[in-house]
């Protein structure tokens, strides 16, 4: 039993830590934004495409790496995955223009869906729906360490060196993730439970997904959550720092309110959702988000303060992980046979979410904090109506008969 739990842990830390590059990928160059776009002479909002292209990047990936998965098993798709985003952000270091940027982010994000993909699938392979939840909550709470000291690591290389060292390090993080994988990850699934990979059956098992309203209605209610904290990482930046006066290295102490509040409501999740179930820990998380949105606008409105603002924020963005992890433990549930094309699917829809808003994002004039706030009270009442017409009487046996 004892051997069995330090097994579990150190799976957990591993996958934690290899799950930490996604983040890292976005918020370790927030603090540097503005100064990128000083840099290259460009405005904030051909910056902020930037992280647009890395989302739109990784949604697209997933598309791919979750067949690949189940055809291919999981461990040969996450290395690679893995190495390649290594090489990528060597290149974002040596970018010479925005442009080049936008571009060598996309293959970044590209990249980085391999791992994102293939830890749910592979902890699917591990556990039941319940523990999934469970498991995943503490993977993701190790994930957590990465946005609590990425952005002031990221501010501090950037007033210690430039901001292409930010890229650098992204680098030499991937490097050590990819010989972990390496060395202490197995393989899940056996070679009789693989799908043959070609196109007609990818696309047969994307249209059963597409088919099943209830888990279809989940993904899209888990992407426009994410949509809502998009707005904040493609905004926040320049809400906090160019608005309200907040300095580079000081963005990150502020960025961790967000992950405070995280950790706080994954060990709620973990702790409760044997007992409530994990559409239960959706619903709930779904509900304290869109009462951060409520709170957002009234915030805006009337001119509470900087305060006000960034606590309203951090109680959003705290929901995620919980949100997250609990719609992919009721989507993989239903689809255990294919949980990487499940799992590919529904992190498309929600990165593509992000990608879409942030690109809406960055056309809008960054004059106030309207663009961000509207964009997540908007994301998280979308996400509500989808939530409530899957949890409709009889939809569930209604999407599981057609």
């Amino acid at each position: 039993m004892q051997e069995k739990r330090a097994s579990q842990t150190g799976l957990v830390l591993i996958l934690g830590l290899l799950s930490m590059l996604m983040p890292l990928a976005i918020d370790m160059y927030l603090p540097s934004m503005p100064v990128i776009a000083k840099e290259f002479g460009v405005s904030g909002g051909s910056v902020q495409m930037t992280l647009s292209a890395y989302v739109l990047g990784f949604a697209i990936g997933q598309l791919f790496y979750g067949p690949m998965a189940d055809s291919l098993g999981r461990k040969p798709v996450i290395l690679g995955g893995t190495l390649v985003f290594a090489l990528a952000g060597a290149a974002c270091a040596m970018a010479q223009s925005v442009d080049q940027l936008v571009h060598m982010r996309f293959l970044h994000g590209l990249s980085a869906a391999a791992a994102s993909v293939v830890i749910n699938a592979l902890m699917r392979d591990m556990f039941t729906k319940e523990e999934f939840s469970r498991m995943m909550s503490f993977v993701m709470l190790v994930m957590t360490v990465a946005p609590l000291l990425a952005p002031m690591l990221g501010g501090a290389l950037m007033v210690l060196f430039t901001w292409h060292a930010i890229f650098w390090s992204m680098a030499g993080a991937a490097l050590v993730a990819s010989l972990l994988v390496l060395l202490f990850i197995r393989e899940t699934l056996p070679k009789e439970r693989r799908q043959k990979f070609n196109l007609r059956t990818t696309a047969g098992n994307f249209a059963s997904l597409f088919r099943h309203k209830r888990v279809f209605s989940y993904m899209l209610a888990s992407g426009f959550s994410f949509a809502g904290m998009f707005s904040f990482l493609s905004c926040g930046p320049f809400v906090y720092i160019e608005l309200n006066g907040v300095s580079p290295q000081h963005f990150g102490f502020y960025f961790a309110l967000n992950v405070v509040f995280m950790v706080v409501m994954t060990l709620f999740n973990s702790r409760n959702v044997r007992r409530v179930g994990a559409s239960g820990m959706f619903r709930i998380g779904l509900l304290v988000q869109f009462v951060m949105g409520i709170w957002l606008l009234v915030a805006t409105a009337s001119g509470l303060g900087f305060w006000a603002l960034v606590l309203g924020v951090a109680g959003y963005v705290g929901c995620i992980a919980m949100v997250t992890s609990n719609a992919m433990a009721v989507i993989m549930d239903d689809f255990p046979h294919m949980a990487g094309t499940a799992a590919s699917l529904a992190g498309t829809l929600r990165f593509g979410s992000g990608a879409l808003i942030g690109s809406l994002l960055s056309m809008l004039p960054a004059h106030s904090a309207w663009p961000m706030v509207g964009s997540m009270a908007f994301c998280i009442t979308a996400a509500g109506l989808l939530y409530l017409y899957a949890s409709r009487p009889g939809k569930a046996a209604a999407a599981t008969a057609s």
